[in-house]
Parts: structure tokens; C-alpha cells; sequence
């Protein structure tokens, strides 16, 4: 008897055994059914299959993690629209519909959707993939001051955050169109900024060449290659001079003397005939027109006309490699993709950096760049705000029939730069008036957040 109680004993422990083990192993089995099940589920969600998603949740233990997640998102979708692009506070700015995205706040329409060109989230949807939401880095508050400020002139302004090259506005202003990203203009007296950026770098001893005469005409191998100002700007006494009044004479005078292939060269280190990767997609930036051939070509390559064109993301990347201090970065409108159930997918693309300039050209370009501002005959004397140091360029380039451009570029606080940006507005005339207004009128919006 002794040895059945035995063997009775031994046998009860080995099922309890074998039981207190099957347990948890039934238990994760069913944490990874329903794992599958909701991973399922979001799959159908994600695809538009709203019916089959709502189906497969069903059947989900509610328990389940992030299981209120796809529950709340599977009803979002019963509605027929999914918030798909958001701003930087976290609000959907456009939302998925019918194979489609839709600007649901109209400021940023031209830049989602489709009929605003092929530069538009809308427009390349099908590659983007809808299965994960965007979150950007465009700000509303930036946004709106920059409509506010382009008001009724037809353009685009590009504000970047110099500290981390985050886009924080892409406004374009006039029948919708991504002009931002998807026009390009004769960028004019802008390029300025780039002549001497790439003399001062090479080393080339700029203050010799003041005081500098400025008789309205430079005769370049037997032609006339006349100023914007008649009868020239006279006696220039320094590089600000000559920047603050964008002398055209001085600066073909400068690129002369630098060569054309110096001046190519610089120019394709600064972007021009390249792209950035924004993360959502690859824009184009400006572009080199033609050959520069003749020493004629090559002073009016060295004054941005003819031989460049530009777009106003473009523009505001220039105005952030300035206040960056020669470093050209690029920027960035992506910050991050979630799926469906509030999982990262993707980040932004690292940022390219290259130094084009040295800090010590920067710098004193900056100075000259301040002067545009500052002195009583500069082209950027309307642009400043009380309590705001600028460092602007004007350029003003295009058929005069059809209508000049005015084009900006500009960083402010000079000293700790936070805003960054570039104004192209079609048909607006003289950058020194229209140009200048919108950035006076831009920075008057954004004090608040800049003093």
C-alpha cells in the first residue's frame, strides 16, 4: 500500500507540474494570436479596407495593446477622411480621402495639394505611401505671418530655422501653386552675396579695391556693361558700400576677377544644378542657364542674371548658410512617420552640411549684409524692425515688361540668428519697395518670437 501512495503522489505532482508550465505557454500563445489579429486588423485600416479592419478587431481580446489605438483610428476612418500630414504642434493640416489628400487648413494648400504641381504631397502620394502620417516641421504661427506679410502679391516666402535647419513655413501667395518649390526666377543682385562670399573665402584682397569709382559703365572687351543706375553710384568706400547700394559694377568687376570657373565652381557648391532631400521628397534647387563663354557672360553671371535661376526654398537655405556662417545645410520638412498604430516608421533623412565659406568671409560679408539694411541709400533700408538686427539682400531681375521680381533673402537676429528666409514675389517691381516691405511686414509678425 505504502508504494501505490507512492506512485499515486509521484504521478499528482507531474501533472501539476506539467499543468503549472501549459499555463503561460497558452497564455502567450494567445497574446501572439492577438497580436497577429491586430496587426491584421491595421494592415485592412491602413489599405482602406475599412470593413475587414473593423471585422478583424472584433476578434481582439480589447486588452490587447494599442488596441484603442487602432480602435480609435479604424472609426476615424469610418468617416471617409484620415488625418495624413500634421504641423509641428501636433494639428492635421491635410487628411487622406478616396486615394487623395486634402488640405484641411487652406494656408497650406498649395504645398499638399495636387493641383497645386508636382511638388505637393498630393501630387506624389502614390510614392510617399499613405500607409504612415506625416509630421512635419512647418510652424502655423510662422506660416501665417508669412501669408499675412505676401498679402496680395503673387510669390512664395521660405522661413527656416537657422539652429536646426527645420522648415518652419513654405507660404505662397496668389492662385494655388507650390511656387516655393516649383518656380524658378532670375535671382538678380542676390547672387551678390555669393560673389563675395567666394572672393573673401579664396582670399582675393577685396578692400584694395576701395575706394572704388562707379561711372554707371564697365567697358569688358570693347562692350558697355552698364549699371542699374545710370549715371552710377560714384565713390564707393568699402565692400558695405557696394553691397548696401548692390553696385553692378563693382560686383562684375569682383567676378572678373575671380574667373569663370571659380564662379561656376562656387555656384554648384552652393546648391545650383543640385537637389535637396527633404524627406518627404526630393526638390530641385536652382540651376546654371547656358554657358558662360566671354568674360560678358561672366560679369553678368556674377550679378545673378542670365546664367541663374533660383527658387524661394532656395533662396531661404542661402539666407541660413549666411547666418550659419558659410555652412550650407540641408534643410528639413520631415520629422517623423508613425503607422497606423503610433509606431515611428521612418525618421528625417541625416542633413548634408557642407562648408562653402569660411566663418571669417561670412562674417564680413554679414557686415556688408547689414549695411543693405542700415545705410540711408541701401536697397534694404524699408525691411528693418525696431528691435531687430538684419542682415538683408535685395535683387530685383526679370523682363521688365512682363513685370520685375522682387527677391529677398535675410536672416535676423544677426547676432543668434531664429529666422531665416527668402522672398520671391512675381511682377511686385524694385526689390528695394516691394521685396523689402514683405520682409519689413514678415519680421513685424514675427518679433514676438524672435526679441
Amino acid at each position: 500500500m505504502k508504494r501505490i501512495g507512492l506512485l499515486v503522489s509521484v504521478s499528482v505532482v507531474v501533472l501539476l507540474i506539467a499543468g503549472g508550465v501549459s499555463i503561460p505557454i497558452m497564455r502567450a500563445h494567445k497574446r501572439e494570436v492577438a497580436r497577429r489579429l491586430l496587426s491584421r486588423a491595421a494592415a485592412y485600416a491602413a489599405s482602406g479596407q475599412i470593413q475587414e479592419a473593423d471585422a478583424t478587431l472584433k476578434t481582439v481580446d480589447p486588452s490587447t495593446p494599442k488596441y484603442a489605438v487602432l480602435r480609435a483610428a479604424i472609426d476615424e476612418r469610418k468617416t471617409g477622411a484620415t488625418p495624413y500630414v500634421f504641423d509641428r504642434t501636433g494639428h492635421a493640416i491635410a487628411t487622406y480621402r478616396d486615394h487623395a489628400v486634402e488640405a484641411t487648413d487652406p494656408d497650406f494648400a498649395p504645398l499638399i495639394d495636387a493641383e497645386g504641381g508636382a511638388m505637393t504631397i498630393g501630387a506624389q502620394v502614390d510614392r510617399i505611401g499613405a500607409g504612415a502620417t506625416i509630421e512635419t516641421t512647418l510652424d502655423p504661427f510662422v506660416q501665417k505671418a508669412a501669408l499675412a506679410a505676401l498679402g496680395n502679391y503673387r510669390g512664395a516666402l521660405v522661413a527656416i530655422d537657422p539652429q536646426t535647419n527645420e522648415i518652419l513655413a513654405v507660404a505662397n501667395s496668389g492662385p494655388i501653386r507650390n511656387r516655393a518649390f516649383e518656380n524658378e526666377y532670375e535671382p538678380g543682385s542676390v547672387i551678390k552675396v555669393l560673389t563675395g562670399l567666394n572672393a573673401l573665402s579664396a582670399g582675393a584682397n577685396v578692400d584694395a579695391m576701395f575706394p572704388y569709382q562707379c561711372k554707371g559703365v564697365l567697358m569688358i572687351d570693347g562692350r558697355p556693361f552698364t549699371d542699374w543706375v545710370p549715371q552710377g553710384h560714384g565713390k564707393l568706400d568699402s565692400l558695405d558700400d557696394a553691397t548696401a547700394v548692390s553696385c553692378n559694377i563693382f560686383f562684375a568687376d569682383l567676378g572678373l576677377r575671380l574667373g569663370r570657373e571659380r564662379l561656376e565652381s562656387f555656384m554648384r557648391s552652393a546648391g545650383f544644378d543640385g537637389q535637396a532631400n527633404l524627406g518627404i521628397f526630393q526638390v530641385p534647387l536652382g540651376k546654371t542657364v547656358g554657358r558662360v563663354f566671354d568674360n560678358f557672360e561672366t560679369a553678368s553671371f556674377a550679378i545673378g542674371l542670365e546664367h541663374e535661376e533660383i527658387n524661394a526654398i532656395h533662396l531661404a537655405m542661402l539666407a541660413s548658410m549666411v547666418a550659419n556662417r558659410g555652412m550650407l545645410t540641408t534643410p528639413r520638412l520631415l520629422r517623423q512617420r508613425r503607422s497606423i498604430l503610433g509606431d515611428v516608421v521612418a525618421t528625417a533623412p541625416q542633413q548634408g552640411r557642407t562648408r562653402i565659406a569660411t566663418a571669417a568671409a561670412a562674417e564680413r560679408m554679414i557686415r556688408a549684409m547689414q549695411a543693405v539694411a542700415t545705410q540711408p541709400h541701401g536697397t534694404g533700408r524699408r525691411a528693418p524692425v525696431e528691435g531687430l538686427s538684419l542682415a538683408v539682400k535685395t535683387g530685383t531681375a526679370g523682363d521688365r515688361k512682363a513685370g520685375l521680381e522682387a527677391l529677398i533673402m535675410a536672416f535676423s537676429p544677426v547676432e543668434h540668428p531664429k529666422i531665416a528666409f527668402g522672398v520671391i514675389a512675381e511682377g511686385a517691381g524694385p526689390a528695394e519697395y516691394a521685396g523689402a516691405k514683405i520682409a519689413h511686414d514678415f519680421l513685424e509678425k514675427m518679433r514676438p518670437a524672435l526679441q
